[in-house]
């Protein structure tokens, strides 16, 4: 079940798959106020951490194997 639901989800999330354009032809009125308030919060939550950061983490993972 798990790689049924897999594949499904990777074939609806395929950005090469889906055009922009065709996504926002689909939306009705509610639907677009909907997809922009839900884009606009996730890109509230969106992080760019400095690289030293990253290698902090990456070298702490390591210690731990």
């Amino acid at each position: 079940m798990g790689e049924t639901f897999t594949s499904i989800f990777n074939a609806v999330t395929n950005k090469a798959g889906v055009k922009q354009s065709e996504v926002h032809e689909n939306l009705e009125a509610d639907d677009m106020i909907f997809y922009h308030s839900l884009r606009v919060d996730l890109d509230l939550l969106k992080k760019k951490p400095k690289l030293q950061t990253i290698h902090y983490i990456l070298d702490y993972s390591k210690s731990l194997r």
